[in-house]
């Protein structure tokens, strides 16, 4: 099986001069832990995950239950994007992951569980032959092919 057989299609991207404000709000919305990150012309350029938005450069300070009870629940994102203050302006291309790890849409789902393992990562960009972005395969996208 092939890794184009089981990724999603269908990726929320954002562009880098989004803010962290904005990922944090289509984290929430979306139940997604992270996004591809692409230009205008639509060739991806790095990735953002609730890693780079709930420690920006700045090192915030979150305490726990409000991290879990905003965003991992999806109960009150506005909260955490206003204890964001300080940095919820900040662009994503200032803290995205520049030249995020990749695989090719026509790789096998065991070469995609080798690379999410090994660099310990939780979602992988689909790219084609051009290295144009055309999906995304998680962590959770492989289990559920295992347990078929």
């Amino acid at each position: 099986m092939l890794v184009k057989d089981v990724m999603t299609k269908e990726v929320y991207t954002v562009n880098p001069k989004a803010t962290l404000r904005d990922v944090a709000y289509l984290l929430a919305v979306h139940g997604v832990g992270g996004f591809p990150v692409v230009d205008d012309r639509g060739t991806l350029i790095g990735i953002i995950t609730e890693k780079e938005v709930y420690k920006p450069k700045e090192q915030i300070d979150l305490d726990n239950d409000l991290l879990l009870g905003s965003l991992l629940n999806l109960r009150n994102p506005q909260r955490f994007i206003s204890e964001l203050a300080d940095s919820a302006d900040v662009p994503v291309v200032s803290v995205m992951v520049s030249n995020p790890i990749t695989i090719q849409e026509n790789a096998s789902i065991k070469e995609a569980m080798q690379v999410l393992y090994e660099n310990n990562i939780g979602r992988l960009p689909v790219i084609n032959e051009n290295g144009y972005l055309v999906g995304i395969i998680t962590k959770g996208d492989l289990s559920r092919v295992i347990e078929k």
